[in-house]
């Protein structure tokens, strides 16, 4: 007799940076329909701010979300993310 094992989905990362990517990963054929050529803020797995640069997105969504973790990416097939100092580490 064969023993099938079944697959189990991965786990989520325990980094909450690394799930906010997984996140923007997992949306991006949506995200490139809606939103192509953009920045966006993934935080919570969820989209809280667009636009087309990402210092200014940046800026928004520390006033908006403080040093909670949250995520950037150019929306395009290939994304370059971007990497932002939180406020602490400039100030």
């Amino acid at each position: 007799s064969t023993v099938r094992a079944q697959a189990r989905p991965s786990p989520l990362p325990r980094d909450p940076l690394a799930r906010e990517a997984a996140a923007f990963r997992h949306k991006l054929p949506e995200l490139l329909r809606a939103w192509g050529g953009q920045y966006v803020a993934i935080y919570h797995g969820r989209v809280v701010g667009r636009g087309p640069d990402d210092e200014e997105l940046a800026d928004r969504m520390f006033r908006k979300l403080g040093d909670a973790p949250f995520y950037i990416a150019r929306v395009e097939e290939a994304p370059a993310v971007c990497e932002v100092p939180s406020p602490e580490v400039v100030g």
